[in-house]
């Protein structure tokens, strides 16, 4: 195969993607106790908006309720919801509805989540001594990461990464628009005085499972046959988190999962009978469901779709 266009000059392997020794494990790894800190510091950041206030939070039954009555109106099909509550007891439409809406609002947060977790964990790294990674921030436009890598043998290299929480959030054409946008924040980088890699860092499992550090590091190709951009990588947990803290990603994953009930703290478990008795309530005063806690599906339709006119809206 002769030599791409627009070729970053650092070494390759065959397949084109980054020779695999410019990305060692960091050794020795993180502590936990640091990874820790980095996990924690990502999930407070994950609980604040853009101008650093706190999110705001459903948080006490009535609350909970009030939103659950909105759900059933404004977010779901008349159709196929309509038949499925009518099937149930009312009580069981508070936990039906609000856990699986919370856990939905949570899987959004995540992409943030890993998003900042990352940085932290390159930040926690380049602190370290021996550790390829010099400094990483917050990048710009389509990149989420910016970083400054010495690669062992090799002239400093700069990272471009957007960071994905799941590989469904992109693929096909999506996943070339990606890469291209990408490229043009490391191309425009007035300030970038190396050679650049850019990167679409998938952090979670693809369908559960991780591959191993050097095959989860690979070009793009379209459908066509050829690659969306050959300085641009697409890497899987399996090689992100050893390369940034020399810990495997279960090993990230589960520390995680020690502090995530205390940011994502389910409020619609923790008040579930209590909401669930209110609401109950609720849809008996609308006329929604009868005394005996049976939803009356014709009043649920009606509740769910009303035809107005233009000027009643």
């Amino acid at each position: 195969m002769s030599r791409p266009a627009g070729l970053q000059p650092y070494p390759r392997e065959t397949e084109y993607v980054a020779q695999h020794s410019l990305f060692p494990k960091l050794d020795p790894p993180l502590d936990y106790a640091i990874i820790q800190t980095a996990i924690k510091s990502a999930f407070e950041r994950m609980n604040k908006t853009r101008k650093g206030k706190q999110r705001s939070s459903l948080n006490e039954p009535a609350t909970l309720v009030k939103a659950c009555l909105k759900h059933l109106k404004e977010r779901n099909d008349p159709i196929i919801m309509a038949s499925f509550f009518s099937k149930v007891d009312a009580k069981d439409v508070f936990e039906l509805d609000a856990i699986s809406y919370e856990m939905q609002r949570y899987r959004m947060l995540m992409g943030q989540f890993y998003q900042y977790l990352i940085l932290e964990l390159m930040r926690a790294s380049s602190r370290v001594k021996g550790s390829p990674i010099l400094n990483a921030n917050d990048g710009k436009r389509e990149g989420d990461v910016e970083a400054d890598i010495q690669p062992r043998g090799y002239s400093p290299m700069r990272l471009y990464v957007s960071v994905k929480k799941s590989s469904d959030t992109v693929g096909g054409q999506d996943l070339g628009d990606a890469i291209r946008r990408l490229e043009r924040v490391a191309k425009d980088d007035q300030n970038r005085t190396a050679p650049y890699l850019c990167a679409i860092a998938v952090a979670s499992p693809t369908k559960g499972r991780i591959v191993s550090y050097n095959a989860s590091r690979q070009i793009k190709y379209n459908s066509s046959g050829n690659p969306y951009s050959w300085n641009c990588e697409l890497w899987g947990p399996g090689f992100i988190f050893p390369f940034i803290t020399g810990r495997s990603a279960s090993e990230i994953y589960r520390e995680a999962a020690k502090v995530a009930g205390d940011y994502l703290p389910f409020y619609s478990l923790r008040f579930r009978k209590e909401s669930s008795e209110l609401l109950v309530k609720e849809l008996v005063k609308m006329g929604i469901a009868n005394e005996q806690g049976k939803v009356i599906a014709d009043k649920l339709f009606e509740y769910m779709v009303q035809e107005i006119s233009v000027s009643d809206k």
